[in-house]
């Protein structure tokens, strides 16, 4: 296998009477630039100036076409050895992979973590020492000072809107008489322009305080991961943080009692036939926001952190992730219904690791375009691709839109907002959902429903261990919702979700996983228990071995 080869170079250039040729033998690869070559052989030849920059073009174009085809025999001719057996492959790795390391090593600029990655292990790691109860303090002392601002927005939009009704309540007694209908229309304007200017001005002084306290937050682990590096006591500022809680009274009766109870039971099942899977399911009848809500905590008429958050704090940067499924309208925005209300709950505290609701729904906005024209090329392939599976599947009219160029969401289409100051939830799926799910006759291939399938797959590949899924795909009690509607809606979630667990498996390893049935409440208690006992009847639970003994 030569690394070079001898060619003969030719050259014809025209003068004023004759035709002259040059004939010279060179090697390939060139080993100097093409433009000296061509030095030498004008000096050598008495070649003639005006053909130097033309036998040097020439010259490039001739030692650029031979070179390639040496690389290209060489290239085959050492495939084919490797083919036939004369070459071990083994062996060939064995000697290339240190030198392509090393010379990566060589040129690659070495990794640097960046500001949040940086952040991401100091919390992690502060989080897991003797400075976690010092964490949770001023994280909370922060929340009090966001619920304080909030609460003073919440009483000035509330004044203006009790004057702005006041005024349009006498306006429309005085119609005719003091104002006509232009004057009505221009109040009406007016007590939207003002409405927009105060809710506006709130909102940004939420937004600086909420940036404010990041910042702050961030500077002080930083300040506090340095301090602790040696092993020097624990600074002032933080020892008073701890002070907190230790010197608070205990607890009395009531507030050991929990506000709000819910219906809850739990079941251990086991799945799958020969590979054997233990997974834990836990039926709630709660509000899906109380998921996501801080609840007041009192001990001596303070309000301290929950116990709820500590767990959402361990886990945050570990394999243990909690997410939940919210069903949502198809517009990419925070304005209505239980949209609205999370993000009130968003933003009642600092997010401290993660991007606002809102910076997080526009980054989503900017990336519908570029998912819409992933999910059009990948409508015609199998739907058991791993890619393919990662999209919902639309229904037919939302398939006709994608056609045609629209890039809404449509039924089934979930996108996923992250958090670290929700109470029990570190990820939160927001499937679009429609009036259809209202109706009794949906099938296992509802969008909705394969949008849940493709939401556990990625649960499973990502460490999502629990999850929290709506089993009668609605947030809230409504007429038409009979218990044998309710009974039909929960053995078709059952069975359905039991099989994508099953068929997901296969992504994962032996760690058991949760899952979260959560009904609405209102849901009777007897009707409760009716669902919890089709449980057995569908998944395999596991029982305990009873031993007796003669």
């Amino acid at each position: 296998m030569p690394h070079s080869i001898e060619k003969d170079f030719t050259y014809s250039f025209d003068t004023k009477t004759t035709t002259s040729s040059l004939k010279v033998p060179l090697t390939v690869p060139l080993h100097i630039s093409a433009k000296e070559f061509v030095s030498r052989l004008v000096h050598l030849h008495n070649l003639p100036c005006f053909v130097q920059q033309d036998l040097e073009d020439k010259l490039e174009e001739f030692v650029a076409k031979e070179t390639i085809q040496l690389h290209d025999k060489n290239a085959d001719d050492a495939i084919q050895k490797v083919k036939t057996g004369e070459i071990d492959s083994d062996d060939l790795i064995r000697q290339w992979l240190p030198v392509y390391s090393q010379e990566l090593k060589s040129y690659a600029k070495p990794y640097q973590l960046s500001k949040d990655e940086k952040f991401a292990e100091v919390y992690h790691n502060l989080i897991h020492s003797p400075a976690l109860e010092t964490l949770l303090n001023l994280e909370h002392e922060y929340s009090l000072g966001v619920d304080k601002l909030t609460r003073e927005r919440d009483r000035d939009l509330q004044h203006l809107q009790d004057k702005q009704r006041a005024d349009m309540d006498e306006a429309l007694q005085n119609v005719g008489s003091v104002y006509k209908d232009e004057d009505i229309n221009l109040l009406a304007q007016k007590q939207f322009e003002n409405t927009q200017i105060v809710e506006g001005k709130w909102s940004s002084e939420l937004r600086a305080l909420h940036e404010q306290q990041k910042n702050e937050y961030r500077e002080w682990v930083f300040q506090v991961h340095e301090d602790s590096k040696g092993k020097a006591p624990l600074p002032a500022y933080v020892q008073r943080l701890r002070s907190l809680s230790s010197t608070l009274p205990d607890a009395g009766v009531d507030e050991r009692q929990a506000h709000v109870t819910r219906l809850e039971e739990s079941f251990t099942i086991h799945l799958g036939a020969q590979m054997k899977t233990t997974h834990n399911l836990r039926l709630l009848c709660t509000d899906i926001l109380d998921l996501c809500r801080h609840k007041p905590h009192t001990v001596g008429g303070m309000v301290i952190p929950q116990p709820q958050r500590l767990q959402t704090a361990m886990s945050l940067y570990s394999n243990n992730l909690c997410g939940l499924i919210l069903l949502a309208d198809n517009r990419l925005n925070s304005y209505t219904g239980i949209k609205q209300k999370f993000a009130q709950i968003c933003d009642s505290s600092t997010d401290f690791h993660f991007p606002t609701l809102d910076s997080q729904l526009q980054t989503i906005e900017q990336q519908l375009p570029k998912a819409a024209e992933v999910k059009a090329k990948k409508k015609g392939g199998n739907d058991d691709m791993d890619q393919l599976s990662l999209h919902s599947t639309s229904s037919s009219s939302s398939e006709e839109k994608e056609k045609s160029g629209d890039k809404k969401l449509h039924s089934g289409d979930f996108y996923l907002t992250k958090h670290s100051n929700l109470s029990e939830v570190h990820v939160v799926f927001h499937v679009v959902s429609d009036d259809n799910l209202r109706t009794s006759d949906i099938t296992s291939r509802h969008p909705v429903i394969l949008s849940i399938r493709n939401i556990i797959k990625l649960c499973f590949r990502y460490d999502i261990n629990t999850l929290t899924v709506p089993l009668l795909l609605t947030h809230e009690m409504s007429e038409e919702m009979t218990i044998s509607w309710c009974m039909k809606r929960a053995e078709l979630m059952f069975k359905c979700v039991k099989g994508f667990m099953i068929e997901m498996a296969t992504y994962s390893s032996q760690e058991s996983k949760t899952i979260q049935f959560l009904v609405p409440r209102g849901l009777s208690e007897e009707l409760f228990h009716q669902i919890s006992n089709m449980i057995p009847t569908i998944f395999r639970l596991s029982n305990p071995l009873v031993v007796k003994s003669n």
